[in-house]
């Protein structure tokens, strides 16, 4: 099972890490978009805080990817020919 599962996960972890990087960048222009317009905010004074937040994205994003590509493949390897074909 795992070598027909294999180029799944591996698809979609790219996917899942193309989808990460999507959302950090939409993510960091809307910090920008708010440091500039509310300075009070001292949204970028912790870098430390924005990096763990920035990683924790990243790596939620490809986890998602990946525990929800498993289950799918994990399915439809479980279940018979005959319930495959209608």
């Amino acid at each position: 099972k795992t070598f027909i599962r294999r180029p799944f996960i591996w698809t979609n972890i790219k996917l899942g890490m193309l989808g990460a990087v999507l959302a950090l960048a939409v993510l960091g222009g809307l910090l920008y978009y708010m440091d500039l317009n509310f300075p009070e905010l001292n949204l970028f004074q912790d870098p430390i805080f924005l990096g763990a937040l920035f990683l924790g994205v990243f790596i939620l994003g490809v986890l998602i990817s990946l525990l929800s590509t498993f289950f799918a493949t994990q399915r439809f390897l479980n279940l018979r020919t005959d319930d495959l074909y209608y």
